[in-house]
């Protein structure tokens, strides 16, 4: 018994003396590289799970690992590899966290305590906590950076504390009134008033820089048809109603734009602030009443949002987490490139910038609310540019095709994504509507269960991606010449991509050679195009595809009937009543490729 007493005993002061030995407090001694010996108190570079002093200017060249950080008074720490903390981290008055080139910041579990120190986070850097229940505390200054292509992030899904001195600022580039740009704060606390007061580069007077009007090129999108009746969708604040205007609103999406200073156009301006930690809704409301007026006149479903933390969020869970406020043919978001609306949906993936802005559409019917909340886990490591691109799917069962058009110098395109789990119907969430405000020179319809919706993006499956016919829609102007064309594919190489002119009765194999017409009178709408997918080789004499296309909108007083264009000279539309009885008969004249039939009475 005596014997076994003795080994336990042995055997618990080996296990304490291992214990001893892979845990250590390790001081800098110089300034120098975090990998090299002689930077440290004893020539040993701290392990994972060491705890670590920096007295000095170092810097992070290399992934690296420790237990806990301390940044003394005075020192300063570069990091432009990956750095990962376990655990509690604090840095002291003076002291400097760099977070540049390469860098990423990410403590995975306990608390951050700035003590009147400085985090810098530049662009396209990130500093990540990983723990929800992680605090920040701030009584110095947090600055994060961006410029033209690149966003600094501050992921953080804990608690942020600040007092005292503590500020953080968010530095964002801002494009000048060439472009403007779509944007909405990424900390909250900031009023409007001061917003435009502090920032000196904010363009006024009408967006134009002179100030005559008394306007700030910060303004608000409005959808309903009041305002377009007024001319006022887009409302800017003035000298007169920026006092009453209150905070910059997270969630809330925002048009601005600098006086054009800087190289190129834009400039730098601040945000400042408070990190939100939390949950963020924000309420949006469809204004659509049923005009057949694709420019609004009757108002719009669309609202304009932004992303409200310093941190990407992803495109597909900010879709997901909210498809009961978003309209089923627009569960997408519609982001502003400066000279076009781009759309991006859980076909396409992406991440969206800090305080990125963009359009959304809202469920109806007229006059409808609903709530639009963006998670704390929505939000993801991220860096680099807005709308980034994301592995939404399985490369392997995925494919994509766009068609674009250009005419007068101005280009713009349809998106076709091949997937697996995708029909040829309307898939929510992966199909989506254009954005009715935008010039939509180009689009596709469903090919099955069209009721009208043009599509900026429709996903079919890819098993089906052989002998697949797709009504195209091209809205171009008499007299100008138009080119269409495939502008990017990873379709198999030996699928034949043909764009079929119904009217001029051609095929052309556009995988090969651009089509090119100069209209004799406008285009408008479907009927006149189609995409053939197929292996086979076809020729101009099999032209014969067609489409008529009938359907009544919700809430609307009208019935659409369009592709008459490509019919014989003139359509009979007989009009019958549930119980069978014939209510109307007419003949419509196909001059007019889509016209409309009154329902009333």
């Amino acid at each position: 018994m005596k014997k076994i007493l003795l080994l336990i005993a042995v055997m618990l002061f080996i296990t304490s003396g291992v214990i001893a030995q892979n845990k250590a407090t390790i001081t800098s001694t110089q300034a120098g590289d975090w990998d090299q010996t002689s930077t440290w108190v004893g020539g040993s570079v701290p392990s994972s799970t060491d705890d670590v002093v920096i007295a000095h200017s170092l810097d992070v060249d290399d992934t690296r690992s420790c237990n806990s950080i301390t940044i003394n008074a005075g020192a300063r720490l570069d990091v432009e590899a990956s750095l990962t903390v376990a655990n509690t981290s604090t840095m002291a008055a003076g002291g400097l966290l760099k977070i540049k080139s390469g860098g990423t910041y990410t403590q995975t579990t306990g608390n951050f305590t700035n003590t009147q120190g400085t985090i810098q986070i530049l662009p396209g850097r990130a500093m990540i906590f990983s723990d929800a229940g992680s605090t920040l505390t701030n009584t110095g200054t947090i600055t994060i950076s961006s410029n033209s292509s690149a966003y600094g992030a501050l992921m953080l899904p804990g608690t942020y504390t600040e007092s005292g001195a503590g500020v953080v600022n968010y530095s964002r580039f801002l494009a000048g009134t060439a472009t403007w740009e779509l944007i909405g704060p990424m900390l909250s606390g900031y009023s409007i008033e001061d917003f435009v007061e502090d920032n000196d580069d904010i363009a006024t007077g009408n967006g134009s820089g002179d100030g005559a009007s008394g306007e700030y090129a910060v303004g608000v999108y409005t959808n309903t048809s009041e305002a377009y009746s007024a001319g006022n969708t887009w409302q800017n604040y003035t000298t007169s109603t920026v006092g009453a205007a209150g905070n910059l609103e997270p969630g809330k999406g925002y048009q601005m734009a600098t006086d054009n200073a800087g190289s190129g156009g834009g400039a730098e301006i601040n945000f400042t602030g408070n990190i939100e930690t939390g949950n963020v809704s924000e309420t949006i409301t469809n204004n659509e009443e049923g005009s057949s007026n694709a420019n609004g006149a009757d108002g719009t479903k669309f609202a304009l949002l932004s992303n409200p933390y310093p941190s990407y969020i992803t495109v597909a869970s900010f879709i997901s987490g909210n498809t009961a406020a978003l309209h089923d043919s627009h569960e997408a978001v519609y982001g502003w490139d400066g000279s076009q609306y781009d759309t991006y949906n859980s076909g396409t993936g992406g991440n969206i910038a800090p305080g990125a802005g963009f359009m959304v559409g809202a469920v109806g019917p007229d006059a409808n609310s609903s709530t639009v909340t963006f998670t704390v886990s929505m939000q993801v490591n991220g860096g680099g540019e807005d709308f980034i691109s994301g592995d939404a799917m399985d490369p392997d069962d995925r494919a994509e095709l766009f068609i674009g058009i250009s005419q007068n110098d101005i280009s713009r395109r349809t998106k076709l994504f091949f997937l697996d789990n995708t029909t040829d119907g309307l898939d929510l969430a992966y199909d989506a509507g254009t954005l009715d405000i935008a010039n939509n020179m180009i689009f596709s319809r469903l090919v099955e269960g069209d009721q009208g919706v043009d599509m900026s993006i429709q996903s079919l499956a890819y098993s089906e991606m052989w002998d697949k016919v797709i009504p195209i829609g091209v809205n171009a102007m008499a007299g100008e010449e138009m080119t269409i064309s495939v502008t990017h594919t990873t379709t198999p190489a030996d699928l034949k991509i043909y764009l079929e002119d119904t009217q001029e009765g051609t095929y052309t194999l556009i995988n090969n050679e651009d089509f090119v017409l100069t209209p004799t009178s406008d285009l408008e709408g479907i009927g006149r195009f189609f995409i053939h997918m197929t292996a086979d080789t076809l020729s101009n004499e099999e032209v014969n595809t067609s489409l008529l296309n009938a359907y009544k909108k919700v809430d609307s007083n009208y019935i659409t009937i369009e592709g008459l264009s490509t019919q014989s000279t003139s359509t009979q539309v007989s009009l019958f009543n549930i119980l069978g009885t014939k209510v109307m008969d007419t003949t419509l004249d196909n001059t007019s490729n889509t016209q409309m039939i009154s329902t009333n009475g």
